[in-house]
């Protein structure tokens, strides 16, 4: 570029503060390598050629790009920019992350946020082999290595999810007794991802409690729909179910026990985890209410 804009060796070469010698041995060395003659040299100066002309704007696209990656990798280092992937529990996460990433676009706008839903075990695993920066776990549901930092985002308790012309429809509330004997359902599938049933069946079994066998479901969105259409009924976080308010009723559980209580934490590794994930961390704290808990997004 130096000798292209100036179009003169000696010029260019007390510009780059090199030698005209050396210039014009790595300007001969470049035509070599790409097989093409980039300026004309007569006693008069110097002219670009066709392919010359070509090569200077591609160089200065190329430098362009060079300093912007520059700026990147300083912002990455700064935690104004970069990628930040975060774990997802579905549902649950989606009750309260809108708010958050809205927030967090808002403070830091040139950095990328990529979603990943995956298990709770997954995330764990995910975190370790660094694909993700920050995930999230219920408390009660999945072992947190000792090398990770967590902060509790959100406390809610389990309601009963049923359809709108369920018998217990016109009731405020319903006992787990009253339960055992409704078709209950739960989002899993065989053999890996069964958290939500583990969760009902202890419910149940701290209380001495025989139910019905539970049916697993392969996913939110076919749960909701069997419960609105009376196929059955389920225990789950009244917030995670905005999407479906008007479908499926909740009802209050009259059982007390902090077994009712769902926990979810934020959950990032310690000490050398990502600037971006504590920078998110801290963007959650700032929504959280006097009470502890992030506002859900309705």
């Amino acid at each position: 570029m130096a000798v292209a804009e100036a179009l003169n060796f000696r010029r260019a070469a007390g510009k780059l503060r090199v030698s005209q010698p050396a210039l014009s041995k790595q300007i001969k060395d470049l035509e070599e390598q790409l097989g093409a003659q980039l300026l004309n040299r007569n006693t008069g100066g110097v002219a670009l050629t066709n392919a010359g002309t070509v090569l200077l704007e591609e160089a200065k696209d190329i430098l362009e790009r060079v300093e912007m990656a520059a700026m990147a990798v300083r912002d990455a280092e700064a935690g104004r920019g970069g990628r930040l992937t975060i774990g997802s529990l579905g549902a649950i996460s989606a009750s309260f992350l809108p708010a958050s990433l809205a927030a967090f676009r808002t403070k830091f706008p040139r950095v990328e946020v990529d979603l990943h839903e995956a298990s709770m075990p997954d995330q764990i695993a995910g975190l370790n082999a660094g694909t993700i920066q920050l995930g999230f776990a219920i408390a009660q549901g999945v072992s947190i290595p000792a090398n990770f930092a967590t902060v509790e985002v959100l406390v809610s308790r389990l309601a009963v999810a049923i359809g709108r012309e369920h018998r217990f429809a016109r009731r405020p509330s319903v006992s787990l007794a009253e339960l055992a004997d409704e078709p209950f359902l739960c989002i899993g599938d065989t053999g890996h991802h069964d958290l939500h049933q583990k969760f009902v069946e202890s419910i149940f079994a701290a209380r001495g409690i025989r139910h019905r066998p539970i049916k697993r479901v392969n996913g939110y969105e076919a749960l909701v729909a069997l419960v609105a259409g009376g196929h059955g009924v389920s225990m789950l976080l009244p917030l995670n179910l905005a999407r479906g308010k008007d479908a499926i009723l909740f009802r209050r559980v009259q059982d007390a026990g902090d077994d009712m209580v769902v926990r979810l934490l934020a959950v990032w590794r310690k000490p050398s985890g990502s600037l971006l994930a504590r920078q998110f961390v801290d963007v959650l704290r700032s929504l959280r209410t006097p009470t502890g808990q992030l506002t859900p997004t309705a």
